[in-house]
């Protein structure tokens, strides 16, 4: 996507639900680039798309998948975006079964830039030794 001024897209939120052990939370999907340190678009075969992780637990993982259709397609959208989902997680989000995607939603993808932190900033305490 080229265009870096603020606008909508839609936003739908995608549950996964682990099917092994918690190596599969190393595939926790995300577009995610530690170069510039923020996440970026990506192109799939119908629209371009970011994804950013909203929650991680043992037993489900959350991500936001904003996408920007073709202005000229008429797509329905979700159900490419279950297509999409199950294709990734055949090839890069392996180890997970979907769970549930929400109806999409107009919203606005993050723009704002990462610092690395250190476990001790996430968290907000001091880790004693």
């Amino acid at each position: 996507m080229k265009s870096t001024a603020a606008h909508k897209v839609d936003r739908f939120t995608v549950t996964l639900v682990p099917t092994s052990d918690e190596r599969s939370l190393r595939n926790v999907p995300s577009t995610f680039s530690p170069a510039n340190r923020t996440y970026h678009w990506k192109r799939s075969e119908h629209f371009e798309y970011m994804v950013v992780p909203r929650r991680i637990t043992s037993r489900e993982v959350t991500v936001d998948v904003f996408v920007e259709p073709p202005k000229k397609a008429k797509l329905d959208l979700q159900a490419v975006l279950r297509d999409f989902v199950s294709t990734k997680m055949r090839s890069e989000w392996q180890g997970f079964r979907l769970g549930g995607i929400s109806r999409g939603a107009d919203a606005e993808p993050p723009r704002q830039t990462f610092k690395r932190a250190t476990i001790e900033e996430i968290l907000g305490v001091r880790l004693e030794p």
